[in-house]
C-alpha cells in the first residue's frame, strides 16, 4: 500500500451515546408522492373535484375521456346538488339518451396493470325518480348497466364486469349506492385505462370511482391501500421513525389549505379533498390512518407533525396566523390527535380508531409543532398555546419545536432562543447544501451543548443525485453520529419523487408505476440503516484529508432576467485598472444566459453595473467567474414595490449554495428605477461582498478547506459489534489505520487481526454518475475484509462501512 495515500485514527475523548432513533425518514406529499404514489389508488380525478385551484387548466374532468359513439346520443355534466358526500360534493352526472356512451379515466401516467392479479373497481351512483328519466329511442329503463372494463396500450380488452344501478324498482332511486366488481386481466399492460360503458338509456349520477389492485404489503389487511413495492422500498430503509404530513404540506400555504388530520381519517369519500400546495390535488387517500399502520408495520416510530398556527411565511404577504378567536379549537384539534394515537377504546378519538379497525393504541411519543416558520412574535403566541396544553395534558409527550428553513439567520438564532427558553425536548433544522458546503462544515454539531433540545435535522440534501452528492451526505452522516448524543434524529428529504412530476430536486427514491429507482443517497442511508449503533468514539484523522479548491481560472460575466431587465455601464477592473467593459446588456424576459462579452483573470477584482428594473417586481441574476464550469458565482436581485432583496450564491461542483441569508433592504421601487450594484471579489474567490444602491452591504465568506477524508467508529452493544465508517472523496484511494484506537476497543489490537472474521460493505464508482429516475451504475458491495495491523484499503470516490465483530474468530 505504498503508492496509496494513508490516514491515522486517533481517539479524542471516551464513546458517546447515539440515539436509538437516529436514522429515520420524512413523508410528504411532493411530487405525487401519495396520489399517483404510495397510495395504491390507480383512478386520478375519481371524486371529479378537480378545479383550477389544483392546475390552471384543471377541471372535474381532468384525466376522463368522454366519449359518445356515432349513433349514441347523451351528455356528461356536472353538479354539486344532491351530493353523496358534503364534504366534496362535485361529482358526474351521464346522461344516456341512447346508449351506449363511455368514460375512460386515464390513471397516474396510464395503469399498470399486471396480469393474474385482481383489482378491486368500484363507483358510487344514483339513480333519482324514475318518471323523471328522458327515455331514448330504445325505451330506457329503470335500472342502468355499467360495464367496467380494464383496457391495455392499443385498446384490447383485458378484463371487464357489469354493476347494475337499479331504479324506482328496487326503491333505491335517489339513494347513493356503491356497487364494485372484481377485474382479473389476463395479460399485463403497461399503460391501461379503465373505461366505463353506460348500456342503458336514462340519467346516473356517479362518484369515488376506484381501482386498486388486490393485494396488501406482507398480506397485511391494514395496508391494502398502499402500493406494496414502494412499502418494500421503505421498509428496507429500517427506519426508526416517520415524519409526516410535512413539510410545507402541514401549514400550508394559506390557512385555506392547512393540514386538518380530522379530514383525513375514515370513509375516503368523506375526507374533504384539497389543493397541494406543490402544484397539485392531494384526495388523503393516504391520511392519518394509514400513515400510523404504516409506521406500525415498517417498524418506525410516528412524528407527526402540525401548524404551530401560522401558515406558510413564503408568500408575498407573509405567514397568517389562525384567529385568536379559533385558537382554542386548533389546540383540541391537536389533543384529539395524540387522544386518536395513544387513548384506548374508551375514549372517544380512540374509540374512531378503533371503530377503523385498530384497536390498540399506536403508541405515539412525540409530535411536531411548526415547520420552517418565521420566529416571531406572533409565531410564538400561537405555538405557546399549542405547547402549554400538550405539555399539560400530556407530558410525557416530547415535542419537536421549530428553528427556521436553514442553519444560520435570523429565523435559526431567534427558534433557537424559543427552544432554550421554553424547555422544548428537540428542535428540528433544515439544511439543503452544496457538496462543498457539509464538507465545509462537519463540525456543525461539534460544539453543540450537550444539555438543552436535541437536535433533529429533519430534512437535509445536497441538491443532486451523484455519488459525490451520497458522499457528502454519508461524511455528515458520520458527523451527525459522532454527535449521536445531541443529534437525535436526521431524515434525508424528499423522499419518493414520481418519474416526470419532480416538484423538487433530488430525491432519496424515484419511480414510475412499474417500479422503484434507487439513488446513490439511498444507498448510503441504507448501509447506515442496517449497521446501527448505540455509541460512537469521536476520533480525529490526521493525513491528507482536506481539499482546497482553486477558484482564480478565466472569468466571465452572464446575466440573466425572466421580466427583462437592461444593465448598463457594466465595469469589471481590479487594483491595475479596468479590465473589460460594457455599455449596455439589454436582457430578453426568457430567463435565459446573455453573455456580456467581458472576460478576464484575476484572484481579487471588483465589477460594477446599473441594473434598470422593468417593473416594480422582477427578478435578474448576474453569474461570473467560471459560468461554463462548475465553480462560479450569481447574485439575485429580486425587487417588490417596498423591498429589494439581494442573494448571494456560490456554485461549486456545479451546486448552488450560500454562506450568508440573503437580506431584504428597505426600499421604494418602481418600473423604471436604476439600481446600483457594486460586487467585490477578494481572498481568491474566497470573499464576495455586494454593495447595493452605494449603501447596504451583503458579505459571503467561504470557508477554504473541505474534509474529503472521514472516519467514524461506533459500536453496537446489542450485536457485540464494532463498525468503522469511512468516506474518501477523492480521485485517489487510501488506506485507513486505526491501530491508536486499540485502548478503546481491543479489535484494533492485542490480538491476532488476521483471524477476525470483519467484513465491509464499499459503495464506490464515478463522482458524477448517477441521475435521479435511474438506477445508479454501482451499488454497495459486501466482501470480506483484511484487517492485519488494523488497517484497511479504501477506493478513491467511496463510502466503506467495516463490520467487526467483538469475538474475533471465524468460529
Amino acid at each position: 500500500m505504498n503508492d496509496i495515500d494513508r490516514i491515522t485514527v486517533r481517539p479524542t475523548s471516551d464513546w458517546r451515546d447515539i440515539s436509538p432513533d437516529l436514522w429515520g425518514v420524512f413523508f410528504e406529499d411532493i411530487s405525487y408522492s401519495a396520489d399517483g404514489g404510495l397510495a395504491a389508488e390507480m383512478v386520478r380525478n375519481g371524486s371529479f373535484t378537480f378545479d383550477r385551484r389544483d392546475g390552471l387548466r384543471w377541471s372535474g374532468f381532468t384525466a376522463w375521456k368522454k366519449t359518445i359513439p356515432a349513433g349514441s346520443r347523451g351528455a356528461f355534466s356536472l353538479t354539486e346538488r344532491g351530493a353523496l358526500a358534503d364534504e366534496n360534493p362535485m361529482h358526474a352526472v351521464v346522461e344516456v339518451e341512447k346508449a351506449p356512451i363511455v368514460l375512460t379515466n386515464e390513471g397516474f401516467d396510464g395503469m399498470r396493470v399486471r396480469g393474474g392479479l385482481g383489482y378491486r373497481c368500484s363507483l358510487w351512483g344514483v339513480t333519482r325518480d324514475a318518471q323523471a328519466v328522458r327515455r331514448g329511442a330504445d325505451g330506457g329503463t329503470t335500472a342502468m348497466r355499467v360495464r367496467a372494463s380494464l383496457i391495455d396500450d392499443d385498446g384490447g380488452i383485458l378484463a371487464q364486469d357489469t354493476m347494475t344501478f337499479a331504479g324506482a324498482a328496487d326503491g333505491t332511486a335517489g339513494q347513493w349506492t356503491q356497487r364494485s366488481v372484481m377485474l382479473h386481466p389476463d395479460r399485463d399492460a403497461a399503460n391501461g385505462r379503465l373505461s366505463f360503458e353506460f348500456l342503458d338509456a336514462g340519467t346516473l349520477e356517479i362518484d369515488f370511482v376506484s381501482l386498486e389492485p388486490d393485494e396488501a404489503w406482507h398480506g397485511n389487511p391494514l395496508l391494502h391501500h398502499l402500493r406494496a413495492d414502494l412499502v418494500d422500498v421503505l421498509a428496507d430503509l429500517h427506519p426508526r421513525f416517520m415524519r409526516f404530513p410535512g413539510g410545507c404540506i402541514a401549514h400550508g400555504y394559506s390557512l385555506a389549505n392547512m393540514y386538518h388530520w380530522k379530514h383525513t381519517i375514515g370513509p375516503v369519500e368523506h375526507r374533504r379533498q384539497q389543493f397541494n400546495c406543490w402544484g397539485y390535488h392531494q384526495s388523503y387517500r393516504l391520511g392519518y390512518f394509514e400513515y400510523l399502520c404504516l409506521c406500525e408495520a415498517i417498524g418506525a416510530k410516528p412524528l407527526p407533525i402540525v401548524s404551530a398556527g401560522v401558515c406558510c411565511q413564503n408568500t408575498d404577504s407573509g405567514p397568517v396566523p389562525i384567529p385568536q378567536s379559533e385558537m382554542g379549537e386548533y389546540v383540541q384539534d391537536v389533543l384529539d390527535l395524540i387522544e386518536f394515537c395513544n387513548g384506548d377504546a374508551t375514549t372517544g378519538w380512540g374509540a374512531k380508531r378503533a371503530e377503523l379497525g385498530h384497536p390498540e393504541p399506536f403508541k405515539l411519543e412525540m409530535i411536531g409543532i411548526g415547520n420552517e416558520d418565521r420566529i416571531d412574535e406572533v409565531f410564538e403566541n400561537r405555538f405557546m398555546q399549542i405547547y402549554d396544553a400538550v405539555r399539560e395534558r400530556y407530558p410525557q409527550i416530547k415535542v419537536v419545536g421549530t428553528v427556521g428553513p436553514a442553519l444560520f439567520g435570523e429565523d435559526y438564532d431567534n427558534g433557537w432562543e424559543v427552544a432554550r427558553r421554553l424547555g422544548v425536548d428537540i428542535v428540528d433544522e433544515h439544511s439543503y447544501q452544496a457538496p462543498a458546503w457539509w464538507f465545509q462544515h462537519l463540525d456543525h454539531y461539534d460544539d453543540m451543548p450537550r444539555s438543552g433540545p436535541k437536535v433533529y435535522l429533519g430534512e437535509y440534501g445536497s441538491w443532486g443525485s451523484t455519488l459525490l452528492n451520497a458522499l457528502s451526505e454519508a461524511a455528515l452522516m458520520t458527523a451527525m453520529e459522532r454527535n449521536g448524543d445531541v443529534v437525535s434524529m436526521a431524515s434525508y428529504a424528499p423522499l419518493f419523487c414520481k418519474n416526470g412530476h419532480a416538484s423538487w430536486n433530488p430525491n432519496l427514491i424515484y419511480f414510475d408505476n412499474d417500479r422503484a429507482y434507487h439513488t446513490y443517497s439511498y444507498w448510503v442511508q441504507r448501509m447506515f440503516a442496517h449497521s446501527g449503533a448505540n455509541r460512537a468514539l469521536p476520533v480525529s484523522t490526521t493525513g491528507d484529508v482536506s481539499f482546497e479548491r482553486p477558484l482564480t481560472g478565466p472569468s466571465v460575466l452572464r446575466c440573466l432576467s425572466k421580466d427583462g431587465h437592461r444593465l448598463s455601464d457594466i465595469v469589471v477592473g481590479d487594483r491595475d485598472g479596468e479590465l473589460g467593459r460594457c455599455a449596455e446588456l439589454v436582457l430578453a424576459d426568457n430567463d435565459r444566459w446573455t453573455d456580456s462579452g467581458i472576460s478576464w483573470q484575476a484572484d481579487e477584482y471588483d465589477i460594477r453595473c446599473n441594473v434598470t428594473v422593468p417593473d416594480a417586481r422582477s427578478y435578474c441574476r448576474v453569474a461570473f467567474g467560471d459560468v461554463d464550469g462548475k465553480d462560479h458565482w450569481s447574485i439575485g436581485l429580486r425587487t417588490e414595490p417596498s423591498k429589494i432583496t439581494c442573494a448571494i450564491s456560490v456554485i461549486r461542483d456545479g451546486y448552488g449554495t450560500s454562506y450568508v441569508e440573503p437580506e431584504p433592504i428597505d426600499a421604494s421601487v418602481v418600473g423604471g428605477q436604476t439600481i446600483a450594484l457594486a460586487i467585490h471579489v477578494g481572498d481568491g474567490g474566497r470573499t464576495v461582498r455586494v454593495t447595493v444602491d452605494g449603501g447596504h452591504e451583503i458579505v459571503s465568506v467561504e470557508p477554504v478547506r473541505e474534509i474529503r477524508r472521514t472516519v467514524g467508529i461506533v459500536h453496537d452493544d446489542a450485536k457485540a459489534m464494532t463498525l468503522v465508517r469511512v468516506v474518501n472523496a477523492t480521485d485517489r484511494p487510501m488506506e485507513a489505520d486505526c491501530s491508536a484506537c486499540s485502548a478503546y476497543s481491543a479489535i484494533f489490537g492485542g490480538r491476532a487481526l488476521q483471524s477476525v472474521r470483519a467484513f465491509r460493505t464499499v459503495l464506490t464508482g464515478e463522482p458524477d454518475a448517477g441521475v435521479g429516475g435511474e438506477e445508479p451504475p454501482t451499488v454497495p458491495v459486501r466482501e470480506r475484509v483484511d484487517l492485519s495491523d488494523a488497517r484497511f484499503e479504501c477506493p478513491a470516490w467511496s463510502f466503506t462501512v467495516v463490520e467487526i465483530p467483538d469475538s474475533g474468530s471465524d468460529e
